[in-house]
């Protein structure tokens, strides 16, 4: 009986032991997690607080910038935000303030930054965004990073997104998302060219796609666009839709501006007005267009089915995709020497290059004969084209030179016959990595 009991006695401590095992190995899992959990905690708050400590902040005319940029960066964006600033207060300069401005901007180098920082500050989840205008109850401002992206993607950001701050302060919550789109778009096609903003401009990327849907009777009808709430504009975006509804309500906007020789522009003005006084969309829409919707909207399909692509907005997202195309050729050690040598060099690759814009992605493929050429527009006395030529490599220490050998650098290419301006892309070396990026410069 003692055995038995004794061995009763063992076995039980053998369970209760069992158990407390487990039971410690529960705790310590939860443990472990509570600990990272709280270490990611204090890495994002830290991560957060360090950009926010080094980066400086100055008053540059109507903005208050916030940016960790390089001097000559930092410089370009905050002009270039006080010129889109000028162009929306000309355009819209019949409306009131009605909610005091806050124009804050902040301008990341770093996507990581960027992403920590608007969690952790500003509760934002900028998860698959080049840039936003945000207002939360801890603060609202232009927010954007610039990490590996060419300097014309992030000017249409910043001139999409600075237009709804603007509007912020005009409409409050009282603009329908078709028109705030639209305008967005309307001012971030646009180009800035010598400090001037040239509206307008749009590539075959966005007027094709309306006139597909025009073809295609798929466009959406003028009455569900003026109706349309936020959600349903989100909603879009995750079924793919998203595409047509910005370059649509760009369209829209492009005809009251442009459209019959500007014979809408006046009737444009009052609908804004109408709206910043939070009149309903429709209503206001009629009041100022007419009771039946329908005959302008044929109007305006008509008007959309003649676009014309632009010249020069064409040729800078083309640019972009012919240098991303040079630049995976030198990873491959291949140098064309002529325009024609580089067009057969991107097609024997396979070559593509994925833009994204309000996450709508486009792929832009070598097997596409057009993304060779320019379209021609009413700005250009003769046929615009790309021009390549060897890099002019001249006055090189033997460093440079040195680094030239071991990397050399990629052929310049640019435009000939392009108005107003020339186009051509600019190739900086790392020369601690010994690795490229480029910025496409107006000649």
């Amino acid at each position: 009986m003692a055995k038995r009991m004794l061995g009763a006695e063992i076995l039980s401590g053998r369970v209760v032991s069992s158990r407390a095992l487990k039971s410690l190995s529960v705790l310590s899992v939860i443990s472990v997690v509570l600990f990272l959990s709280r270490l990611g905690q204090a890495q994002e708050r830290q991560a957060q607080l360090s950009w926010w400590d080094r980066s400086p902040q100055q008053q540059v005319g109507h903005y208050t910038i916030k940016a960790d940029l390089p001097p000559d960066e930092a410089r370009h964006i905050a002009k270039h935000l006080n010129i889109m600033y000028d162009a929306y207060t000309h355009r819209l300069a019949s409306l009131r303030i009605r909610v005091d401005e806050h124009m804050n901007v902040y301008a990341f180098q770093s996507r990581q930054d960027y992403l920590i920082t608007l969690r952790a500050r500003f509760g934002v989840n900028a998860a698959g965004s080049g840039g936003m205008f945000f207002t939360t109850s801890a603060g609202s401002g232009l927010a954007f990073w610039t990490e590996g992206l060419p300097i014309r993607r992030v000017e249409h950001v910043i001139q999409h997104e600075g237009f709804h701050q603007f509007a912020s302060s005009r409409f409050g919550d009282d603009l329908p998302i078709w028109v705030n789109e639209g305008l967005a778009e309307f001012f971030g096609e646009g180009v800035v060219v010598d400090g001037t903003l040239v509206l307008g401009q749009s590539t075959p990327r966005v007027i094709d796609t309306v006139k597909e849907a025009i073809e295609l009777n798929t466009t959406i009808p003028f009455p569900t666009m003026l109706a349309m709430s936020n959600k349903q504009w989100g909603n879009a975006l995750q079924d793919g839709s998203a595409a047509l509804q910005y370059h649509q309500a760009w369209s829209m906007v492009h005809f009251l501006v442009h459209g019959d020789d500007g014979k809408y522009v006046a009737p444009f003005e009052k609908y804004l007005k109408m709206l910043a006084n939070a009149h309903p969309s429709e209503d206001a829409f009629k009041q100022c267009f007419g009771e039946d919707i329908g005959p302008f909207e044929e109007r305006w399909k008509k008007y959309a089915a003649a676009a014309r692509p632009s010249a020069f907005v064409s040729a800078l997202e083309r640019l972009e995709f012919l240098a991303e195309g040079a630049l995976e050729l030198a990873r491959q050690k291949k140098y064309p020497a002529t325009f024609d040598e580089l067009k057969t060099m991107l097609r024997e690759i396979g070559f593509s290059h994925e833009i994204s814009t309000h996450g709508v992605a486009t792929k832009l493929s070598a097997a596409d004969d057009a993304i060779f050429t320019i379209p021609m527009d009413d700005l250009c006395p003769a046929q615009p084209a790309f021009t390549l030529a060897p890099p002019k490599l001249t006055g090189l220490t033997r460093r440079q030179r040195h680094l030239e050998d071991q990397n050399p650098t990629p052929p310049n290419i640019g435009t000939e016959n392009l108005k107003p301006r020339g186009l051509a892309v600019k190739w900086i070396r790392d020369d601690k990595a010994n690795t490229f990026r480029y910025e496409l410069d107006v000649k």
